[in-house]
């Protein structure tokens, strides 16, 4: 950095050096300090205060050279690392400088040796005010002076131990986020806690090995509650200005060597009053669910907005009425066959599944704009009836704007003389984007069954597929240029053996290219896309378009065809352009 953008740097007061460093990590914090001497000072000072033995090695060594040393050379190390931490809480033990937030991680360490540094840690946090604790201690115990931390705002402990005080031994009035994570508790002092700090606003309890029932309540502002539960677990939620929940179990889905689902106890959830009146958002994944839940949701939850259900077996039929749901999200529920929707006020509705299920849908209300994502994961034959359930499920989203995602990892197999004796269904049904993915074992014959059967259903405004540069052979996009723009021969489009019945539909393709990138939203994974680059039929050739691809350094990248269709109407079984 050059002298003169440091000066005005250096000339900073240290209460906001030490605002800047707050938004630092311990490692970027560090490199602040040779700015100057001031800057160094409040590094040396900061409110924000981390321990980590991975981090403070990897700046001396080569980390992975550290698991090769002998048990002694470790402990050496480690004893180093001890020194470091003392050294670093002195100004704070002998000036009483403030400390916002205490970072203290032992993920490498594992050994309770590290108790006695974690207590006088804790003591010199608490006596200096720290209002935001986050402790990852596999095998040490929390040091008890946490929970006499009057100023203490935000706790979070992941892999430590906690042991019983009753509930006069814990003041708290601050406290208002709690994460346990992987903790030693008994429910005992669980409850102790939760009737001690009366004000938590944010609730997090990850898989607590102890537990069977336990209760969540006397919390009256408890907005956001997240349960992480193990199998045969069971909560009990009662609050009454919640407006976040989230329950899940420990795995979502598994099975045996035969297939099939292995018999497992189920856990779950229970509402033990009559209204949530606050309740906004409610996700609940491979909980004991089924489907007499949703028969008075409405009711129970009168101003639900956002519904997420994940990996519930028990589903098979179910009824869903609000008036209040805008966005509803149903993923992996395997036996699910039916749903009933009266949802005036929706915006987005989502489902996904990996088994072959098509489900029935019925959308009796709904708003006059939302949108519908479809995701399939094809792992078994594919046949003309799929298709005739995949028509039918797009007829009864025909009000929205629809999304298709289909992954065929099968062979597939459809034939138009059969749909011939099946009684007239509805027309093809328009889709904003149809997404294809194949395996592996690519074939001609599985591709052309597969645009047949997807064209006789729906009439998709983009065809994409996902382009690896890193693969030998990229068969699916080849087909799909080869199959999609075959109409730049029109002069011998009309007589070749190869043309198919919804090529004559297709009045224009072009071709789009767009850079794939991974968000995360929440706690999935999303995929979006960015760099459109457009380019006309007749100025791209296969060659052309690969060259395109490989110039990208195309790792994920979308190949989108842009598809014009022809707007045709049948009448006694003959094709009316409109």
């Amino acid at each position: 950095m050059a002298e003169g953008s440091t000066s005005g740097l250096s000339e900073l007061p240290q209460h906001i050096i030490h605002h800047i460093l707050s938004y630092l990590s311990a490692e970027e914090s560090t490199k602040t300090s040779l700015i100057s001497k001031s800057w160094l000072s409040a590094c040396q000072t900061s409110p924000k205060l981390e321990f980590n033995p991975h981090v403070y090695f990897s700046r001396k060594l080569n980390p992975a050279r550290f698991w090769d040393w002998s048990k002694e050379k470790r402990r050496e190390k480690y004893e180093e690392f001890f020194q470091h931490v003392k050294k670093a809480l002195k100004p704070y033990s002998k000036q009483g400088l403030r400390i916002n937030t205490v970072n203290f991680t032992l993920e490498a360490t594992r050994d309770s040796q590290w108790n006695p540094l974690l207590e006088k840690c804790t003591k010199i946090a608490v006596k200096n005010g720290v209002r935001n604790l986050d402790f990852f201690i596999p095998e040490c115990d929390l040091p008890a002076i946490v929970f006499r931390a009057k100023s203490l705002v935000d706790l979070s402990v992941r892999e430590g131990n906690i042991k019983r005080m009753s509930v006069g031994e814990i003041i708290c009035p601050g406290l208002r986020k709690l994460c346990l994570k992987w903790v030693s508790l008994d429910v005992e002092m669980f409850n102790n806690i939760i009737e001690s700090c009366s004000f938590i606003e944010v609730l997090e309890v990850w898989y607590i090995q102890v537990f069977d029932d336990f209760k969540v309540t006397k919390l009256n502002n408890l907005k956001e509650l997240t349960v992480r539960l193990f199998e045969n677990q069971w909560v009990k939620v009662e609050a009454p200005k919640l407006e976040l929940l989230t329950c899940t179990d420990d795995e979502n889905w598994f099975e045996g060597e035969d297939g099939d689902e292995e018999d497992r106890l189920t856990c779950g959830i229970r509402f033990p009053a009559s209204h949530y009146q606050n309740l906004k958002s409610l996700l609940f994944s491979g909980i004991g669910i089924d489907d007499t839940f949703f028969i008075d949701l409405a009711c129970k939850f009168p101003n639900l907005e956002d519904l997420m259900v994940r990996y519930c077996q028990e589903l098979e039929s179910i009824k869903i009425s609000s008036q209040s749901l805008k966005r509803i999200e149903l993923m992996d529920n395997k036996k699910l066959v039916e749903a009933q929707f009266e949802v005036p006020k929706i915006l987005a509705f989502e489902y996904s599944n990996v088994c072959d299920i098509i489900p029935r849908f019925l959308f009796a209300t709904a708003s006059s704009c939302w949108t519908s994502s479809i995701c399939l994961w094809c792992m078994e034959h594919v046949d003309v009836s799929w298709f005739v359930k995949l028509k039918e499920l797009l007829a009864s989203l025909f009000q929205s704007e629809v999304s298709l995602d289909i992954d065929f990892i099968c062979s597939v197999a459809f034939d138009l003389n059969e749909i011939r004796d099946i009684v007239k269904i509805r027309e093809p049904q328009e889709v904003q984007k149809l997404t294809l993915h194949f395996d592996w074992m690519f074939s001609l014959e599985k591709g052309f069954s597969a645009l047949d059967g997807l064209f006789w259903v729906c009439r998709p405004k983009y065809v994409n597929t996902e382009w690896h540069d890193s693969l030998e052979k990229n068969d699916a996009v080849k087909f799909l240029y080869d199959t999609l723009m075959f109409r730049r021969t029109q002069d011998q489009f009309q007589y070749s053996l190869q043309s198919k019945f919804w090529q004559h539909d297709l009045k224009e393709v072009n071709i789009e290219v767009l850079d794939r990138s991974i968000c995360m939203i929440g706690d999935r994974v999303n995929f979006t896309t960015k760099g459109k680059n457009e380019h006309q039929q007749e100025d791209l050739d296969w060659e052309n378009i690969l060259n395109l691809l490989r110039n990208d350094g195309s790792f994920g990248t979308m190949v989108y065809f842009k598809l014009q269709w022809l707007r045709v109407m049948e009448k006694d079984g003959r094709n009316f352009e409109t």
